[in-house]
């Protein structure tokens, strides 16, 4: 009855009261209105809301003897609060008024009568059950009111800390079943990456009103949802994975997936592991950013090695098509929408199967499963990782023709391991960018690199290449030659990455070639080059290079040519006149050999050509100099 819960009323209240200053609940909300016009769709929550939330859930779960509504046993550790007990144990009751009566198919009512909030009371009304919230108190109630305990709002939670629109810039796919401080971790972590700074979410918990669910969703179906409007807005969106990924198998988040997927939403993907929260990007997120493509794309590798890899083999499985509903109905509607109007479920099924296949694929792990689900998928992708992956991938039937950008690193590889990895480079049918970075490969020679220069020849598409051979000592003149060759045949490349450092069989005539390359290659617009510990390159080389880089359209130019003792005047001449004649170089840095084996007077050659055309920085480091140009 409705007396012998007035205790339980009032701890509600106590409750309540506390959270208007941990949360900075509006209180006028909660008397003055029944429900605000926000609408649904733009009721998003700041990660300030969300970690004034978590504070809450720590300090206050226990203190109230917050219970699960499925079995009402006690929950031990704040840790263990979901969102199906943050709803039942002060969501609810913060929204839901008491003497609020819901229609008995507007809400999920438990055996014992619980609800969203509380306890109901059943009545009967026009031939209907319906049901009377008996527990749920403002707080600060206004004195002499004839029942203080009486209150007319019944909005969502969002409602209660704004009483404006916000849109939300990402949208948040999660299940209630994911602990509530794990989740708030995950999109802590998630703004972090994504550089948002005070981001704001919009979670369908908070945004709808829990005691007018079925008034939220109308009548329109999923597509008239504010799930569906609140999507359509967003810029991005971000799919939660529980410890046990049961959000893959959850109905509502098949058709959110579907949508992010149909929309072109960038997506990423969170989840929590040991209290930190870790995400997973398709590509370079803004806090990769900043050092470079290169940089970018290993920053990105290495922030992701702590996503736990069994949540992203049940990713590589996914089937949003079996998932269910906690109601039979939302399902078959779900279902039949999808196939009918939104093309199936095929489409979000590949682009999650592939954003967890290419994460595996960065964590040194292929099997057949990432093998199929990268053959099949409907978009390009980038793979970052090992050439020993790769292998491993080809040996289980990867093939790269979706591929448009490949960054490997290669350790300790062969003639014939190099050879492998350029026949798989020949089926790159999209593929656009390369980077291949040989360390300690004491094995490969000419051989390999001529076999790899003839694969990369067949990849028409290329407009990007980075080979960074690095203590390469076998390979010499014949391996560079051919690389030159196909500098030549690269129509459209426009940014090269040439590093041959300590590569010391390496001399004139190879350089002499890459010259020639490089006058052949017409739309190239930036160069890095590096010879460093080349002790063979002399003038001769340093001359035809200086051809190629007068003849070209270079905007920017590293060059490297520390530890090449030969240098002298006459590379330093030609260099000058390649840069009087670079007219469209604007960005510059060139390190010069040892001062002992590069005199000044060389020095100054190179330098007065480059002041000419902008200002000069030289760093007083001992024993060597750098000519930059910014």
């Amino acid at each position: 009855t409705l007396a012998a819960m007035k205790t339980d009323i009032m701890r509600c209240k106590e409750q309540l009261d506390e959270a208007v200053t941990t949360l900075d609940l509006h209180v006028e909300y909660l008397l003055n209105r029944e429900r605000s016009n926000i609408r649904t769709e733009l009721r998003a929550i700041s990660i300030t809301d969300l970690v004034r939330l978590s504070k809450f859930i720590t300090e206050k779960c226990a203190t109230y003897g917050w219970v699960d509504p499925r079995n009402n046993e006690v929950i031990d550790s704040a840790k263990e609060v979901n969102l199906y007990n943050l709803v039942y144990n002060f969501v609810g009751p913060v929204t839901a008024p008491v003497g609020h009566e819901v229609a008995e198919e507007a809400l999920v009512i438990g055996l014992d009568g619980e609800v969203p909030g509380g306890v109901a009371q059943e009545e009967q009304h026009d031939g209907r059950r319906r049901f009377r919230y008996v527990r749920g108190v403002p707080p600060g109630a206004k004195k002499g009111a004839s029942d203080p305990f009486v209150r007319t709002f019944s909005g969502s939670f969002a409602e209660l800390l704004f009483n404006r629109e916000r849109a939300a810039a990402y949208f948040v796919s999660h299940w209630w079943g994911e602990p509530v401080l794990d989740f708030v971790v995950c999109i802590q972590e998630h703004a972090k990456v994504h550089k948002l700074g005070e981001g704001l979410y919009w979670v369908c918990a908070y945004a709808n009103s829990q005691t007018h669910i079925a008034d939220e969703l109308g009548e329109g179906g999923p597509l008239e949802s504010p799930f569906f409007k609140a999507l359509q807005r967003a810029e991005g969106a971000v799919l939660v994975v529980d410890a046990t990924s049961t959000v893959t198998t959850r109905m509502w988040c098949g058709f959110e997936n579907v949508v992010i997927n149909r929309q072109g939403k960038d997506l990423a993907v969170a989840t929590a592991a040991g209290g930190c929260g870790h995400v997973l990007t398709i590509a370079p997120a803004p806090a990769d950013q900043g050092y470079g493509d290169t940089m970018a794309r290993e920053l990105h590798t290495q922030r992701q090695q702590g996503f736990p890899a069994d949540r992203l083999g049940k990713a590589v499985q996914t089937r949003l098509e079996e998932a269910v509903a906690s109601n039979p109905e939302d399902e078959k509607m779900i279902v039949d929408v999808v196939k009918d109007r939104l093309g199936g479920f095929d489409h979000a099924n590949a682009g999650l199967r592939v954003l967890a296949s290419v994460s595996l694929f960065g964590l040194e792990i292929a099997d057949s499963a990432t093998a199929k689900a990268l053959n099949e998928a409907p978009e390009p992708y980038e793979l970052f990782g090992t050439a020993k992956t790769l292998n491993t991938a080809t040996m289980c039937g990867l093939r790269l023709h979706m591929c448009n950008a490949l960054c490997l690193i290669c350790e300790k590889l062969g003639d014939t391991e190099v050879e492998a990895l350029g026949r798989g480079l020949e089926v790159g049918q999209v593929l656009t960018n390369v980077q291949l970075f040989f360390q300690g490969c004491n094995k490969l020679g000419d051989t390999g690199v001529q076999a790899l220069s003839r694969s990369l020849e067949a990849v028409k598409g290329l407009t990007t290449l980075t080979l960074q051979f690095q203590t390469c000592p076998k390979l010499g003149n014949t391996g560079v030659e051919a690389l030159s060759r196909g500098l030549a045949a690269a129509n459209n490349l426009t940014k090269l990455d040439l590093t041959f450092r300590d590569c010391k069989k390496l001399g004139d005539p190879g350089v002499v070639a890459l010259g020639h390359g490089l006058e052949a290659a017409k739309d190239l617009t930036r160069l890095v080059m590096s010879f460093s510990g080349c002790d063979k390159l002399g003038d001769a080389g340093v001359v035809a290079l200086s051809r190629g880089l007068a003849a070209s359209k270079l905007s920017c130019l590293q060059l490297d040519l520390r530890g090449c003792r030969r240098l002298g005047t006459t590379a330093a001449e030609s260099l000058s006149q390649a840069l009087e004649a670079s007219v469209y170089l604007r960005s510059m840095q060139i390190f010069f050999c040892d001062r002992h084996f590069f005199a000044d007077e060389n020095r100054g050659i190179v330098m007065e050509a480059a002041g000419e055309l902008r200002s000069i920085v030289v760093p007083k480091a001992s024993g060597r100099d750098v000519c930059s140009l910014q």
